[in-house]
């Protein structure tokens, strides 16, 4: 029998009430294809409802899928993108931005995972004079270490973006978690910081698959459908996804997943530190980085599987799920009592 898995989300079955919502509609006659149908439309109508001008949506099957559909919509064949050094398009993604848009990534050195504009000035003047064009700043929200930025962060790395000709674009495959933990809205974090295109993890949210990719400005977006059938992401029976989406949208239960894994990460963290557990950063999402030796992440492992994340520094992170309860916790702090 498969150990309980703290490693991610995508090691996470799906949230009840999304498999239910795919099963009734398999009986339903099909009202359009990639992404014409009315389930893919409604969701679409709950992202605009944060936007008082029209934006445009395109939806992809995973995260680097909708990473790779935005930046190409972004990018000119010349351009480049600056990141964190930690950040999941030049760790996690087998080059594939590098692979599909030919575009050179900029990264800039991080303790946390986040770009400032001055770290952001840093990495690029280091590369002064190399023919490199900056086009969009990416960050990923909340970061790859968990950490979050906040509204004023934000902004001021829109400002920043903008005011040198580049746009900012927001890897949101958690983004409902940063949601949930900060107590804002989507017009707070997108709409008034001035984020250009960002994208909304449905996958970790609960989705068997899922990512929404919203351009803010509408008219930004040219030619999508050409977008995503390049990227192979012109899915047919797109009503599977659009209904997916369309239930974690539904009275907010997207956020409200996230609000749970959240909770539950900060009560792995208060019980690893009153266990005398060094935590590599403070908990401000749903994921927990601590120093755990071999000999405690082997106890662990005997009822769960975990992993090194950095192995030199005994860091290992612990994810929090939509699915994770307390008796999940007691259970798994029990192993190195």
């Amino acid at each position: 029998m498969a150990k309980k898995d703290f490693r991610g989300e995508v090691w996470n079955n799906i949230d009840h009430a999304v498999l239910s919502e795919i099963v009734k509609i398999n009986s339903e006659a099909v009202d359009g294809k990639v992404g014409n149908d009315s389930y893919t439309a409604r969701a679409t109508e709950y992202l605009q409802s944060f936007f008082e001008h029209k934006i445009s949506v395109l939806y992809t099957i995973n995260g680097t899928a909708a990473n790779i559909v935005a930046l190409k919509a972004m990018l000119a064949p010349y351009g480049s993108v600056v990141c964190a050094e930690q950040t999941h398009i030049d760790t996690h993604e087998c080059g594939a931005l590098e692979y599909n848009t030919g575009a050179k990534i900029i990264t800039a050195p991080s303790s946390d995972a986040k770009l400032t504009p001055e770290s952001i000035q840093k990495a690029l003047d280091a590369r002064a004079g190399q023919q490199l064009h900056p086009q969009v700043v990416v960050i990923t929200q909340p970061t790859e270490l968990g950490t979050l930025y906040t509204l004023d962060e934000i902004s001021a790395l829109a400002d920043y973006a903008h005011g040198h000709g580049m746009k900012l674009f927001i890897d949101g495959a958690r983004i409902g978690s940063a949601l949930a933990s900060l107590g804002v809205t989507l017009k707070e974090m997108i709409a008034d910081t001035g984020v250009d295109v960002f994208t909304v993890g449905g996958t970790k949210a609960g989705a068997m698959f899922g990512e929404a990719v919203v351009f803010v400005h509408g008219e930004d977006l040219i030619e999508g459908d050409y977008i995503l059938k390049q990227s192979m992401q012109h899915l047919d029976k797109s009503k599977f996804l659009g209904a997916q989406m369309l239930c974690l949208f539904e009275g907010d239960r997207w956020i409200k997943n996230f609000a749970n894994a959240n909770k539950m990460a900060k009560l792995i963290a208060q019980e690893l530190t009153q266990r005398g557990i060094e935590l590599y950063l403070p908990v401000e999402s749903n994921m927990v980085f601590c120093i755990l030796d071999e000999k405690t992440l082997k106890k662990m492992n005997s009822e769960f599987s975990l992993t090194y994340w950095y192995s030199d520094r005994k860091v290992v992170r612990i994810t929090a799920t939509f699915s994770t309860t307390e008796e999940d916790v007691k259970k798994l702090i029990s192993t190195i009592d």
